[in-house]
């Protein structure tokens, strides 16, 4: 009896329509049990509640707990799945520079052999301070390293 009187009433304050008659309903549950308050009621109620009220598109949950319900074999069947290998943020290919700045273009030449020609720095300043042996020296071309040569080629610095 109790078990049914205590269904009865988390129906009735479950229910917005019999909300307003619950003082009327009072005197039956007076002695057998006590009254339920809406705040003492399960998490679940709501879940109830919210399955009968129907949505926008015409139809209910068949279910109260359809929110929490499982899928069984979803979490193993994401542990045996074995995958590729995720590409890496950073590429390991060495990428070049495609365009070189205007100002390397009068800074080497290639000659007629595929050696690139540099013009020496160092004359500009302190010439007081340079033997003539030097200046001499500095005026000539200079042919650029083997290794230098082959990263100029490719970021396009000589013309």
């Amino acid at each position: 009896m109790q078990r049914g009187s205590a269904s009865l009433v988390r129906r009735l304050f479950t229910s917005s329509r019999y909300a307003l008659d619950a003082p009327s309903v009072r005197h039956v549950y007076s002695a057998a049990s006590p009254v339920v308050s809406p705040k003492a009621l399960p998490i679940w109620a709501d879940c109830i509640q919210s399955n009968r009220q129907h949505t926008g598109l015409g139809f209910t949950r068949s279910s109260p707990f359809a929110n929490w319900m499982q899928v069984r074999d979803y979490a193993g069947k994401a542990k045996d799945r074995s995958r590729a290998p995720l590409t890496p943020t950073v590429s390991k290919v060495k990428k070049y520079k495609l365009k070189a700045p205007s100002s390397f273009k009068f800074r080497f030449r290639t000659m007629k052999d595929g050696q690139i020609r540099c013009w020496r720095a160092g004359k500009r300043h302190n010439a007081h301070l340079k033997s003539k042996a030097a200046k001499r020296r500095l005026r000539q071309p200079a042919i650029v390293h083997a290794a230098y040569a082959k990263v100029i080629k490719k970021l396009n610095f000589c013309v």
